[in-house]
């Protein structure tokens, strides 16, 4: 077997052969107790006019305010105080401290939506998606951007560790804690307004209330057994966007050695811009990812390599939460790039955040136009003919979600067959404000000429064909990428491929692979994508291109014997668990400690369809699925590798369309004669001049050599309808079927 060993590798194999023992770290603090919690009374107010600017300090006089218990909110049950729907709500508590040293620690723990701003004794102390910090809110602002509440999904809320300096603004008697909640519409569904505000005691009494089963305190052991990755921000909340300028350390002391905080980023200690980045997990899930750029002291780009990485500046720390294997992402881009292509390279980090560790990170290549990323040619704003016009553009489908109109565009080409919608291009890379008016027509036209030639006719002439347009090979080592893993996203969102020059090619290539998170069977809806079977290019709503192309028999040929090859090295089970025990070892005891940070072992995180009690268990269950997914391909694709002709090029006939009877007819008696379709049924799908899908299951064989019964269909409307049927061995065949 002869393939590539990666860095994860070696890196196991020194740890293999070093025990280590992690240093002590002495704390003051005796225990924690919870000092504001949902259920205490507060006062509150929802306002329809301005507040006065002194809400928040301790002899504020609140007497004309509602009382009632905290949180206050609507729409998901976790309130206790309910209102109906409002931009805004105003809380106050009050507390006592009686012993100003005893205090030695304080947490905030929000769970929110969407934004807030929060208080001690006047001071502000933490916010989240309500502008710069220190700036003035209005009753009325709406939040920056929309945030989930977590602890009503089994998720802990957001904390912000608070500085020692803050201990100052206690007083002895009474305090008072306020937090405004901001939602981010008036026809929001919900709001919520969940605050704890914990503090470490160094006496052994209880004066307030034991902390909820879901706190944890601090992570007082600052050492990492992965290199250390330390952020931060000077207090300020990392938003969506725009990015802010935080500062980042980086510590890697070599194999077997531990990082601590307290060590000299002998890998990188600078200035950063950073914000959280993507869409279902920032809502839901508590673990954010970022991206990141490392940059000079005066915001220059800044290229530098990392943990061995290539020189850039755009990076990516991902956040693996409800991927409990915490590798998904890893295992499928070593995959590609071992199969011979660009994948992301990535290495296993631990992150602290405002000296909050936030457990085991993935830093991972940013997907960008770089010698050593996306290998392709600079296009440049003078570019706008010849040669130089024809490459250079990275290309993304993915949601539109808070797009440009300008940044996308929907292709013109209707797909050739019913439950395929249109393709929608995105520009990524250079984006959408940087390409000429030109290079738009000019990529835009390529990708409708590639269509237009994948939807005729004579589709699979090499010369006129989408073969003239596509490169093969990186089409086929997607396709195999993406039904290896079962990705639900696959073919659907985070696609990306580029065109090259002419003088390079001019071929369309595939990749690099992005967000597979939810892959090997890590979700609970679409279908039967978490299942070891069927396949995902023939679905429906997906990028039409493949289940196209898989009409062509010589690329079903060419599919075949990739697969056979790739089987026997890559992606064997063998090596798959060798991948996996490595990158395993690698992360090593940081395993423990990510879910004594994150405990969702034994609990469903979003979108689980298999939920382990212990880390074992959920690397089991990759490995089952693993074994049984490549059992069940190998069953379909292997032992049918054909050789070409290199006269025709072309082989393997499919199946003649066979003929349907009696048509036209009252359906209550239909047979289809499908000559080189073998088994006991095939499923078929019917649809009506619209392209609904009005009727769907299984024809039964018949008894008759090829020919397959189809169920009664008389309770139909007359009309004309297109009847498709799939076979378990990929094949697929269109009819025209009247209702008389």
């Amino acid at each position: 077997m002869n393939v590539h060993l990666s860095h994860n590798f070696f890196r196991a194999l020194l740890l293999s052969l070093l025990i280590v023992t992690p240093p002590l770290n002495a704390q003051d603090t005796h225990h924690w107790e919870t000092i504001i919690e949902p259920g205490l009374v507060c006062r509150y107010l929802t306002p329809d006019s301005e507040m006065d600017s002194l809400w928040t300090i301790p002899s504020f006089d609140d007497n004309l305010w509602l009382q009632g218990p905290g949180g206050i909110g609507y729409g998901d049950d976790d309130d206790n105080t309910t209102t109906g729907p409002i931009i805004s709500v105003y809380c106050r508590y009050d507390f006592t401290v009686w012993d100003l040293d005893d205090i030695t620690e304080l947490i905030l723990d929000m769970d929110f939506d969407d934004g807030f701003v929060a208080y001690l004794n006047g001071t502000e102390l933490a916010r989240y998606n309500m502008g710069e910090p220190g700036s003035s809110t209005t009753y009325d602002q709406v939040s920056t951007g929309l945030q989930e509440a977590y602890l009503y999904q089994g998720n802990n809320p957001f904390r912000f560790l608070l500085s020692e300096d803050i201990l100052s603004l206690l007083v002895e008697g009474t305090n008072t804690f306020a937090v405004e909640v901001h939602n981010e519409s008036i026809n929001s569904s919900d709001l919520s307004s969940n605050a704890y505000l914990h503090a470490g005691r160094s006496s052994a009494t209880n004066i307030y209330h034991i902390p909820p089963e879901w706190f944890y305190p601090p992570f007082t052991n600052d050492s990492t057994f992965l290199p250390l990755l330390s952020i931060d921000t000077d207090r300020q909340s990392i938003p969506n966007e725009p990015r802010i300028t935080a500062r980042m350390k980086l510590v890697d002391n070599g194999v077997g050695n531990y990082n601590l905080t307290t060590d000299p980023g002998n890998e990188y200690s600078g200035q950063i811009s950073i914000e959280t980045r993507g869409e279902s997990s920032a809502w839901f899930s508590p673990k954010l990812s970022y991206s990141l750029e490392t940059q000079t002291d005066s915001g220059a780009n800044n290229n530098v390599s990392l943990l061995g990485l290539p020189e850039e500046n755009d990076w990516v720390l991902y956040a693996p939460y409800s991927d409990k294997s915490l590798i998904r992402n890893v295992l499928t881009y070593q995959v590609f790039t071992e199969m011979g292509n660009y994948a992301p390279r990535t290495r296993f980090v631990e992150v602290v955040v405002n000296d909050d560790y936030t457990g085991i990170y993935i830093l991972t290549e940013k997907i960008k136009r770089d010698k050593n990323r996306v290998d392709m040619a600079k296009l440049k704003p003078e570019d706008i003919a010849g040669d130089e016009l024809t490459g250079g553009y990275l290309l993304r489908i993915d949601k539109l979600t808070g797009m440009s109109d300008d940044a996308y565009w929907e292709s013109p080409v209707d797909p050739p067959f019913p439950g395929f919608g249109p393709v929608n291009y995105s520009y990524f890379d250079p984006k959408y404000d940087e390409l000429n008016a030109m290079q738009k027509s000019y990529i835009k036209d390529h990708m409708y000429q590639f269509e237009q030639a994948l939807v005729s006719g004579d589709f699979k002439d090499p010369g006129s064909g989408y073969r003239a347009y596509l490169d093969i090979p990186s089409f086929v080592d997607m396709m195999i990428l993406n039904e290896f893993n079962k990705e639900v996203d696959a073919y659907l969102f985070s696609h990306y491929f580029y065109k090259q020059k002419d003088s390079d090619g001019g071929k369309i290539v595939m990749g690099p692979p992005w967000d597979y998170n939810l892959a090997f069977g890590n979700n609970n809806y679409y279908e039967d994508v978490h299942l070891t079977y069927n396949w995902l290019y023939n679905q429906d709503n997906r990028i039409y291109w493949w289940a196209k192309i898989m009409e062509d028999d010589w690329f079903r040929n060419y599919l075949h014997c990739r697969w056979i090859d790739l089987h026997e090295s890559v992606l064997s089970s063998e090596h798959l668990h060798e991948m996996i025990d490595s990158t395993k070892m690698v992360m090593g005891p940081s395993i423990d400690k990510n879910f004594d940070r994150w405990p969702v072992l034994g609990s469903y995180i979003w979108p689980n369809s298999f939920v382990g009690q212990t880390y074992s268990e959920e690397e089991w269950f990759l490995r089952n699925w693993i074994d049984e997914r490549l059992e069940w391909m190998d069953g379909k694709w292997g032992g049918n590798c054909w050789p070409l002709s290199t006269e025709t090029d072309q082989v393997v006939p499919l199946p003649e369309a066979g003929r349907i009877y009696p048509n036209p007819s009252d359906l209550s008696s239909t047979f289809v004669d499908l000559n080189g379709f073998n088994g006991s049924e095939v499923s078929f799908r019917l649809f009506d001049m619209s392209g609904r899908v009005v009727h769907q299951g299984f024809a039964a064989y018949s008894g008759s050599e090829f020919a397959y019964a189809l169920p009664n269909l008389s309770f139909l409307p007359g009309g004309i309808y297109t009847l498709e049927l799939s076979s378990t061995n990929e094949e697929r065949t269109v009819f025209q079927l009247i209702k008389q």
